[in-house]
This record gives C-alpha cells, sequence and structure tokens, in this order.
C-alpha cells in the first residue's frame, strides 16, 4: 500500500438500518431519540443528518431519512 503515511487511499460505505418510535403517531423531529439540543448554541440538530433544525415542534428535517411503511402518519 503506497501512499503517504496517514493518508486514506478510499473509504469503505455501510449503510444501516435504525428503528425510530414516535409516540402516537408523533412524527416529529422533537420526538426522534437521534435529535438534539446543542445547548452552547441554543438549536436543534440531527445527529444522524448533520442538519440543523428550524421548525423540530413542527415537523421533520428536509434530509430526514426515516422513512413510514404504508405512508407517513401525521400529529
Amino acid at each position: 500500500m503506497g501512499g503517504v503515511k496517514g493518508e486514506v487511499l478510499y473509504y469503505t460505505t455501510g449503510v444501516a438500518t435504525v428503528v425510530v418510535n414516535f409516540p402516537e403517531d408523533r412524527v416529529v423531529c422533537q420526538w426522534c431519540p437521534y435529535c438534539r439540543n446543542e445547548d452552547s448554541l441554543r438549536r436543534w440538530k440531527c445527529l444522524l443528518t448533520g442538519e440543523y433544525l428550524v421548525y423540530p415542534f413542527q415537523g421533520r428535517g428536509n434530509e430526514c431519512p426515516v422513512e413510514f411503511p404504508g405512508g407517513e402518519e401525521s400529529e
């Protein structure tokens, strides 16, 4: 393996499937275990996508990867 010491020559990509449970059809970021409030910035952030969430109490982020079999439930 050639290259400079510590140089990354390529990445191996994997895909993870996670289960996210929302209480009583309330499918907004607020209830997702991967949504965190960053106190120092006073912003909510998705830990799955890195997206900063403008309305975590009213909806889901634009980059939300969560899919709902049979269609999305709404509050």
